[in-house]
């Protein structure tokens, strides 16, 4: 069969998808213990075929390909915290291997919410700006959060804790951090001793970072060069990724309270450097905030999507995209807010008139008003506006069974004969 003829013909079949994914009944438990969680609508939708790339690489995996699978999500504070896209990390990497923690920002030195399975720490206070804070001149980078620090005598220490029986110690480090003239040379340590001066001042591009291998660890400690004691230097810092160097998934979780489309569109630092991560699956889960403001506007927000997506493209010209819809909210924590549907129309929108695949939370958790139902089964915090740790952890549980059942899909097409 030709390459094209079989194109068409996966095609054909994905276009089958949601009859298949029924018969899988993976969602069943889910909708016995909450039954106004639309899980019959629980799948990948759009043009999934267009995902075939990234199940390629899966399975390739599954096959014992000694590669790494690397997915990037984006978001804002439903992401930021981690909880909802744990527990897709934590699925995908018990079933096709672990390859690491991903991408971790010092959201604690930055003075904000950080995800429970990292902590950061340093001896000194540093500044920060995170990607929402328009009016700051600090350059944003790959994570949305910048720390930036000019005492001689400071540290910035990271330490991963193990999740759900998956190891999360490290021997390759990609730290993003600023170069040039007027920026600290790095010494490179673990709990006990430095054992490496790794990281050294230059000019560079846009795609400021340094990578360094060390023994595997939970622990890494970044001390200042401290040598030149005369000119005042800085160090500034956009976030890490960590990785174990072996086969598996790479989840990279990039989410800052308030963000919005256009504020990652206005940060070029950002979108140069998450090509960095070489992702095969970009998802994007934004709209939150677009469709919480009074005067939303479809048209200026279909925009913005374009352009998010247009510069992710250009940057990452292997990746594929999935799109999700934002959930169901209220405001001021009992006005049923229209405009979540509007936004949600328009991310489908969008993903039809560009066939990318997307995935409709809105009307899997219910649609309008549904948030309260999860309010009463204490799914929500109390603005109802955002889930609570347990909330995320089913958000989370859904949206892996989507894509596992729309790759399992793959498969089966895989191994049809016409």
């Amino acid at each position: 069969m030709s390459l094209k003829i079989a194109a068409c013909f996966i095609l054909s079949i994905f276009s089958l998808e949601s009859k298949a994914q029924e018969a899988l009944g993976t969602n069943d438990s889910i909708h016995k213990k909450y039954p106004f969680i639309k899980t019959e609508q629980n799948i990948v939708q759009g043009d999934t075929a267009s995902l075939i790339p990234f199940y390629q690489k899966l399975y390739l995996l599954q096959q014992d390909s000694a590669i790494t699978v690397r997915v990037v999500h984006i978001g804002d504070s439903h992401l930021q915290a981690d909880h909802f896209p744990a527990m897709v990390r934590q699925k995908l990497q018990k079933k096709f291997g672990n390859a690491g923690r991903g991408l971790v920002a010092p959201f604690k030195l930055g003075r904000t919410n950080e995800p429970t399975n990292y902590k950061s720490t340093s001896n000194t206070p540093w500044k920060a700006r995170r990607i929402v804070n328009e009016k700051d001149s600090m350059p944003i980078g790959i994570s949305g959060l910048t720390v930036k620090n000019d005492a001689a005598s400071s540290y910035l220490s990271m330490h991963t804790y193990n999740a759900d029986g998956l190891d999360y110690s490290f021997s390759k480090i990609t730290l993003f951090h600023q170069k040039g003239m007027g920026t600290y040379n790095f010494n490179v340590c673990d709990s006990l001793f430095c054992f490496q001066t790794a990281i050294n001042s230059q000019n560079d591009s846009l795609n400021e970072y340094s990578v360094v291998h060390v023994p595997l660890s939970n622990t890494v400690i970044f001390s200042f060069d401290t040598i030149d004691t005369l000119s005042k230097k800085t160090a500034l810092i956009y976030g890490m990724l960590l990785e174990n160097e072996k086969p598996g998934m790479l989840y990279s979780t990039i989410g800052i309270n308030g963000a919005e489309y256009r504020h990652y569109n206005r940060n070029p630092k950002f979108q140069h450097q998450l090509k960095v991560l070489q992702p095969d699956l970009i998802i994007i889960s934004l709209g939150t905030n677009e469709a919480y403001a009074a005067k939303y506007n479809s048209n200026d927000f279909y925009k913005e999507i374009d352009t998010l997506i247009t510069n992710l493209k250009t940057q990452n010209p292997g990746a594929q995209f999935l799109l999700t819809t934002p959930g169901d909210s209220y405001r001021k924590r009992k006005y049923k807010n229209p405009n979540n549907l509007k936004a949600t129309r328009t991310v489908i929108n969008y993903s039809n008139d560009h066939y990318l695949a997307y995935w409709d939370w809105y009307h899997i958790m219910g649609g309008m008003g549904s948030i309260n139902k999860w309010f009463v089964k204490g799914l929500t915090s109390k603005d109802k506006l955002h889930l609570n740790r347990k909330g995320y952890e089913v958000q989370g549980n859904l949206l892996y069974q989507a894509l596992y059942m729309s790759y399992m899909n793959y498969l089966n097409v895989l191994h049809t004969k016409p």
